[in-house]
């Protein structure tokens, strides 16, 4: 009843230009503030952030702009932080977004801007694991913006544009998940050329071993070299999600052979039981760029179905490009 009242004028008083007070509950409503504004909150966050990630010393910090059910509007900030295992560390933007997990649904109706700063003189994307924690979010739309920071210079993108081809399953429940398996399933479309059929069967047989019941989805990954040779790998899921183990990173032990020995991937799928394919997850989508795969095909299944054959490139655009920041912060392998 409060919030819904903060949008009289008569239940709130003044506090700055665009920031106004429930005298009632004290809820802030930031409307009125512009992207200069939230850009600034972000750097100066940074700025008096004096403990830095105590692997790469590379700090970020993402400002998540949302409005409650009332149509006002609030913040919450995530930064990063590392453990010594690297894949145990946690981005700027998913620190922020388990944030408006806790709030209730009138609390938080949508988020409608993110604001990312970081020790980079340019403005740097987020990676791939928050492209896709963002898309997964009931919070967020295609058109969600991500503005980004950094040198004097400003990037304005949507996140559709950031994480194109997402799963067809990317904001279901398990559920939701498995009937949506079943439906699409028998409903899509072949692959016409013969390398590419290869790739889609030997995933959908990987797929069958990912059989853990611990979640509804079992995925499997084929890979197809050009002298028609293919590896298979499938997830290993773990009672920790976050602790299991991709599909398509397993092949990264078999392309990195072939390549040695002079052979290239033609064609990598990643599919359900179901049949359908998936563009490779995040993990996948950065290996597979930062490592030098960007120009495989990739077999993918939109959510009516439709067959779509991008390069793992397209999959990952404007990727991060602060590698030397990265390092001059102090992050990178130092002394042997």
């Amino acid at each position: 009843a409060c919030l819904k009242n903060s949008i009289m004028l008569g239940g709130l008083s003044r506090l700055a230009h665009g920031l106004w007070e429930c005298g009632e509950c004290g809820l802030v409503d930031e409307r009125g503030f512009d992207d200069d504004h939230w850009v600034r909150q972000a750097h100066r966050v940074r700025d008096e952030r004096a403990r830095r990630p105590s692997q790469s010393k590379f700090r970020v910090v993402a400002v998540v702009v949302y409005e409650r059910g009332d149509g006002t509007v609030s913040h919450v900030i995530g930064h990063n932080d590392e453990a010594a295992c690297l894949k145990n560390s946690i981005c700027a933007e998913r620190a922020a977004f388990v944030q408006l997990c806790m709030l209730p649904q009138s609390a938080c109706s949508r988020v409608t801007a993110v604001y990312i700063a970081s020790d980079a003189a340019e403005p740097i994307t987020p990676g791939a694991l928050c492209r896709e924690f963002m898309m997964s979010s009931p919070l967020t739309s295609t058109d969600t913006r991500i503005v980004m920071e950094g040198g004097g210079r400003r990037l304005d993108l949507l996140l559709a544009g950031l994480y194109p081809h997402a799963s067809p399953y990317i904001r279901l429940t398990a559920e939701e998940q498995a009937a949506a398996g079943r439906r699409l399933g028998p409903a899509v479309r072949p692959f016409p050329a013969a390398h590419e059929q290869q790739a889609w069967e030997g995933a959908v047989a990987a797929a069958q071993r990912d059989a853990r019941p611990l979640h509804a989805i079992g995925y499997g990954a084929c890979v197809v070299f050009e002298d028609g040779s293919d590896a298979r790998a499938w997830q290993w899921k773990a009672l920790e999600y976050s602790c299991s183990l991709d599909a398509v990173c397993l092949l990264a032990p078999a392309l990195a052979a072939r390549r040695d020995g002079g052979v290239e991937p033609r064609v990598l799928c990643l599919a359900d039981q179901h049949g359908v394919c998936h563009a490779p997850h995040a993990t996948a989508r950065a290996i597979l760029v930062e490592h030098g795969y960007g120009d495989v095909r990739v077999l993918v299944h939109d959510s009516d179905g439709h067959a779509h054959t991008p390069t793992a490139a397209e999959l990952l655009p404007t990727a991060p490009t602060a590698f030397d920041a990265f390092l001059a912060c102090g992050g990178g392998a130092g002394e042997a």
